[in-house]
């Protein structure tokens, strides 16, 4: 693929158990051990579910930035946090500078995160100032944790996530009208799309409507998204839609 494309693709990687899993259609207990990574001009590596393996990969491609997602926190709050410093480090150790771009970070962010979590993601983004913290509305379960996170986080490593599964709208105690309020008050700099029923797949046509509906509504700030990019024309397709930036991973991983 082109340089310039492959430098807005974003390399996806999901952690369970301490290991880098592939997801398919937000089937959370079906995921598996990523075996393989591949790409058109290097040969087969073998990941078996090892994280810096995975990311080894994405850099040997072109690809700098990393959306990392915490399933265990996620599903249950218990934060990898040990693994999660080693991705940023291994990050920001590329070779190559162009290579080291940010690394979104979802952790399944409530209303009830503890004095000494919220510590650790303030050192965090301190000493990473390439770390951008998601708030995804899957797990968010007041609008008023954007304001608390903003008073912990600055604005540039601060992102909120607008989650759906198969076009329905992933939280039972928020809505969507209220996020879209929430980030135009606070002026928030990047937002995420995601319908989980499109990671994994072969179509980009969900993730396509998202990507114009949410941009029509919030036309500022950054917009990443992501699911079903198999091609360089669905990236392309993605990015004249209004995406800056493509979450990426059955592109190159199995």
């Amino acid at each position: 693929m082109d340089n310039a494309l492959v430098s807005r693709f974003v390399g996806v990687v999901d952690l369970q158990a301490g290991l880098a899993v592939h997801g398919v259609g937000g089937q959370r207990d079906l995921y598996r051990p990523v075996s393989t990574f591949q790409a058109a001009d290097m040969s087969s590596l073998r990941i078996d579910g090892d994280v810096c393996r995975l990311i080894d990969g994405y850099h040997g491609v072109g690809i700098g930035s990393l959306y990392v997602a915490d399933l265990d926190g996620i599903r249950c709050g218990r934060w990898q946090q040990s693994l999660i410093e080693a991705i940023v480090d291994r990050a920001e150790a590329a070779d190559d500078s162009d290579r080291r771009g940010a690394v979104f970070l979802d952790l399944g962010l409530r209303a009830a995160v503890t004095s000494q979590r919220w510590n650790w993601v303030e050192s965090l983004v301190r000493n990473h100032p390439r770390v951008v913290v998601i708030l995804a509305t899957e797990c968010a379960d007041d609008v008023s944790l954007l304001d608390d996170t903003l008073s912990r986080v600055p604005r540039d490593q601060v992102a909120v996530s607008f989650d759906y599964q198969g076009g329905r709208w992933l939280s039972a105690s928020t809505s969507e009208t209220a996020w879209l309020e929430a980030c135009r008050r606070a002026a928030i700099a990047t937002v995420v799309g995601l319908d989980l029923a499109s990671v994994g797949g072969t179509s980009i046509e969900r993730t396509l409507e998202l990507c114009k509906r949410i941009r029509r509504q919030l036309p500022q700030p950054r917009y990443v998204t992501g699911g079903g990019v198999r091609s360089a024309d669905d990236a392309q397709c993605l990015l004249d839609a209004g995406a800056d930036q493509l979450l990426v991973a059955s592109l190159f991983a199995e």
